[in-house]
């Protein structure tokens, strides 16, 4: 999904770089730099046209952008170290909470999405939840009281063999498909034995 910071850095390049944004520059381009590959056109030529241009935009445009700041969406989770309301920051691994109070007050949180499906060990609320590397998890809000995980999205219905709560999981290329959460149920062992034959 497109960030607001997205949407800024593509509008101040719309108005700043017009030659650069244009379609048929980067055509141009694309066949300038073809010719040096293949026909041995002076690549040197070819860059100095380009940048000569480009740097005079450059110095245009350091003098009219500004430095662009988001304006931070607050946000009613308040910070238990310092008493203000927690705000929307963009990292890495996507978005999270951080306390406004920085470099003061250095409390994160990560944001918090709820599912609907209560938790298979405890009845609690199921929330996912990223791992230190980015990837999306499932587990239980009650943690460490209960320690139900998943790394497949927990679904409300029941599967028909053998009652276990569905998942929903992915095939390598990222393809969503229901499974039983369950390993040895036969609908499980009847797509091993499918695999294998």
């Amino acid at each position: 999904m497109p960030t607001e910071l997205g949407g800024i850095v593509t509008e101040l390049m719309a108005d700043n770089f017009t030659d650069i944004v244009d379609i048929a520059f980067t055509a141009g381009m694309e066949e300038k730099l073809d010719d040096v590959e293949q026909d041995g056109t002076d690549w040197k030529k070819v860059i100095r046209e380009f940048y000569g241009p480009f740097e005079k935009d450059l110095e245009q445009a350091d003098k009219n952008i500004e430095h662009v700041k988001l304006p931070e969406k607050v946000s009613d989770v308040i910070c238990e170290k310092c008493g203000a309301n927690m705000v929307h920051k963009m990292g890495r691994f996507g978005e999270f909470l951080a306390c406004p109070n920085y470099p003061e007050c250095k409390n994160t949180k990560p944001i918090v999405q709820e599912l609907s499906v209560p938790c298979p060990k405890c009845g609690g609320v199921v929330v996912m939840k990223r791992s230190k590397k980015g990837n999306s998890f499932y587990g239980c809000a009650n943690y460490p009281e209960c320690d139900f995980v998943s790394w497949d999205k927990p679904l409300e219905e029941k599967c028909e063999t053998c009652g276990a709560y569905m998942v929903e999981a992915k095939y390598k290329w990222g393809k969503p498909f229901k499974k039983c959460s369950n390993p040895e149920c036969a609908t499980n062992q009847k797509k091993k034995t499918d695999a294998k034959s």
